[in-house]
């Protein structure tokens, strides 16, 4: 009984591959490699600039590209739905933008200052007003990452145009027009919903000799893009900086002894400089000294090279 049912399976997915073989076939186009790349690097700069909008940590990560035609999109898009139509003229044709209920409900609360729950969202049956204004707001942030993205490839600009939540009104090319879909997971607060960015085929013909060369990356190619993001958000980063004044070893039966009230002699003076540390590495020395509110601090008086600075960056007795 199961190896009848595992033969029907397996019939059933052959003759599903097989009509889509038939169905690719009526299409007549080329792989866009450098589109793989984009993909990933929008999935990289999505999770870096949503937290900007909802106040958390993000993870993005594309997790399918196709070559589908817009009715395939159309059929397969969740219910509901929020589209958001981009006018590109760059481009010859629009570009759709599809953010699922899960997505857009955990971006309201969080942004509306609240912590997502640790159940799923209820999938609601229609958008109010509010989501739909919350989901303009991530279409706009998309967007501009979507543009930063390209702009190697040509002086494109992307405008929002509209909200839609139904796909026949949403329909960016005709029903058998090839589309590229690249469907991404985007994961708040614990949620994960899904983001869709659909590039009709035909709409990219300005920039198609560039998207269809393969990349294989360059040390004279133009990276300030990536330069510059990867540098503001280095500059908002955090790092934990410790001030070491003096480091000794001692025997372990002498600090066994050790009582309350007990004092260890450090063997060095009071106007002995400081050792700042970062991540076990001597970054600067420093002096002691106090501020007006009496408050200990210490100022930077020289910058050290970790390579020539001992392992302890202090004394040992």
């Amino acid at each position: 009984m199961n190896a009848s049912l595992n033969q029907d399976a397996r019939d059933a997915d052959d003759t599903g591959l097989i009509d889509e073989i038939i169905r690719m076939s009526d299409f007549s186009f080329e792989r866009l490699p450098m589109l793989d790349i984009i993909g990933e690097r929008l999935a990289d700069s999505i999770a870096l600039a949503l937290p900007d909008l909802t106040g958390t940590f993000c993870e993005a990560s594309l997790t399918q590209l196709d070559y589908v035609p817009m009715a395939q999109v159309t059929e397969t898009l969740p219910d509901p739905v929020l589209l958001a139509i981009c006018a590109c003229p760059g481009l010859h044709g629009q570009i759709l933008f599809a953010l699922d209920s899960a997505l857009v409900l955990t971006a309201l609360e969080l942004m509306l200052g609240g912590s997502a729950r640790r159940e799923a969202p209820q999938t609601p049956t229609s958008f109010t007003g509010i989501e739909r204004g919350v989901g303009k707001r991530l279409a706009l942030l998309v967007a501009r990452e979507l543009q930063r993205n390209m702009a190697q490839f040509g002086e494109l600009e992307i405008e929002l145009d509209r909200i839609e939540t139904d796909p026949d009104s949403a329909a960016i090319a005709q029903p058998a027009s090839l589309c590229v879909r690249l469907q991404m997971t985007v994961a708040l607060a614990g949620h994960t919903g899904t983001l869709e960015v659909i590039l009709p085929y035909d709409a990219l013909e300005p920039i198609r000799p560039k998207l269809s060369r393969i990349h294989f990356g360059g040390p004279g190619e133009d990276n300030s893009l990536w330069r510059d993001q990867l540098a503001s958000q280095i500059e908002r980063a955090t790092v934990e900086l410790e001030a070491v004044l003096t480091q000794v070893q001692l025997p372990i039966q002498q600090i066994m002894r050790w009582q309350t009230g007990e004092t260890v002699d450090l063997w060095i003076e009071e106007d002995h400089p400081a050792t700042v540390i970062c991540a076990d590495t001597p970054m600067f020395r420093a002096a002691l000294g106090k501020r007006n509110n009496g408050n200990t601090a210490i100022r930077i008086t020289e910058a050290l090279d970790p390579e020539e600075e001992t392992p302890n960056g202090c004394h040992d007795h």
